[in-house]
């Protein structure tokens, strides 16, 4: 007797579709891929627009509206305004919040996994992002009461791993953060270079290994080298394993997936009983 498939979940994690700078092609057809896929959610880490012009937010919306729901949108550097001072500093978050969604740091609940996204982008850098503490504080107070076996997972624009012009700066907190409330997976964007990796987070007798999973940029101009891509994230009690989906002349094409191991949900304790 055929023993019963594990349940799973299939995520799309898309990031830097920058309208203003975008293939109309690409634009127009990623919609079509992500539920060609088959997945239950879409996770958009930021960069939506080039400028953050009213008309770019607008149409990065509609544009989104056709992914896979539930979604969940993070702000990214170029959705602030670059040309304006004056508005950067009184009202940064303005256009976001009335053209896409007015939550900075949203939480979603998918059963496998539940995702907390994180705002990086404050109104004073220019292109690297920082974690203030009460975001810290916010990450250890949504994964407290995970359900076992549930996937935690942060999405936020700025790559932990990043480091120079794109650092976050309240990194250590923010490492911290992750470590106490035990988080999987960290889904970022930003590099516009797809990438998936292991990393070790915290310092001294308090560290965790999360896996790091970076999209590409899916519908710019901006490709610096790399063809355009999105992830696909599928998600078991046991594993998480992506698969990128290439960009290619008439559609996409699904590389080879990888595979890494998570830990057993049911086995943590929580973050406050550590």
């Amino acid at each position: 007797m055929t023993p019963p498939e594990a349940p799973s979940l299939r995520i799309a994690h898309v990031s830097d579709i920058h309208v203003g700078a975008h293939d109309d092609l690409m634009l127009d057809g990623l919609a079509q891929d992500l539920h060609d896929a088959g997945v239950a959610a879409t996770i958009v880490t930021g960069d939506l627009t080039m400028r953050a012009r009213t008309h770019e937010f607008a149409r990065a919306k509609g544009v989104i509206d056709g992914f896979p729901s539930p979604t969940m949108v993070v702000i990214g550097n170029h959705d602030i305004p670059l040309t304006n001072p004056l508005r950067r500093m009184s009202s940064p978050y303005e256009k976001f919040r009335a053209g896409v969604t007015p939550d900075m740091d949203p939480v979603l609940d998918l059963g496998l996994a539940r995702i907390q996204g994180l705002g990086s982008m404050p109104r004073w850098r220019w292109k690297s992002g920082r974690i203030s503490d009460r975001q810290a504080d916010q990450v250890r107070t949504t994964f407290a009461d995970s359900p076992p076996g549930s996937a935690r997972i942060v999405a936020l624009h700025h790559p932990p791993s990043s480091d120079a012009l794109e650092s976050i700066a309240g990194g250590e907190d923010f490492e911290r953060a992750l470590v106490d409330a035990e988080v999987d997976i960290v889904l970022a964007g930003h590099t516009h270079v797809p990438a998936v990796a292991t990393l070790q987070v915290g310092s001294g007798s308090r560290t965790r290994s999360i896996i790091e999973v970076v999209a590409g940029t899916a519908t710019s101009n901006r490709t610096r080298g790399t063809e355009r891509s999105w992830s696909l994230l599928e998600i078991t009690t046991d594993t998480l394993t992506v698969t990128e989906h290439f960009a290619e002349p008439g559609g996409w094409r699904a590389a080879a997936p990888v595979s890494f191991p998570l830990p057993a949900g049911s086995s943590r304790p929580r973050p406050d009983e550590g």
